[in-house]
């Protein structure tokens, strides 16, 4: 082999492993999140919620950074349904929840700011 065969044979791995790597983050970025997955980044389990009613896959209260919440995990972000709880989330609603988040598959209710942060590192 040529010592330019050589070089373009390189280039062609090297970009062959750029690509590669771009992909694998890329399906990293987009696998879909789990109750467990929370529950190793800080959520705390209390009881199961009736998940099935709307449509999720799995769903908890418990508390995440001192907030209590509610978790909904689905088996696909286009799955979820926030509509089902942005009453819940308007001023003067009695069920004191303060903030209606998504993020990738999961959806979560909160009376606290910092859980939804949390579920945003996920």
């Amino acid at each position: 082999m040529t010592l330019s065969k050589a070089k373009i044979v390189g280039k062609r791995k090297l970009i062959a492993l750029i690509l590669g790597g771009v992909l694998s983050a890329s399906v990293i970025a987009n696998q879909a999140l789990t109750i467990q997955d929370a529950e190793t980044a800080g959520f705390t389990k209390r009881g199961q919620q009736m998940f099935q009613m709307i449509g999720a896959s799995d769903g908890w209260s418990g508390s995440w950074s001192g907030d209590k919440v509610e978790l909904y995990q689905y088996q696909s972000p286009e799955e979820v349904k926030p509509e089902v709880f942005e009453s819940a989330v308007h001023e003067g609603n009695l069920s004191g929840w303060v903030e209606l988040c998504q993020h990738k598959n999961m959806l979560m209710l909160s009376k606290g700011k910092k859980a939804c942060v949390e579920l945003k590192k996920l």
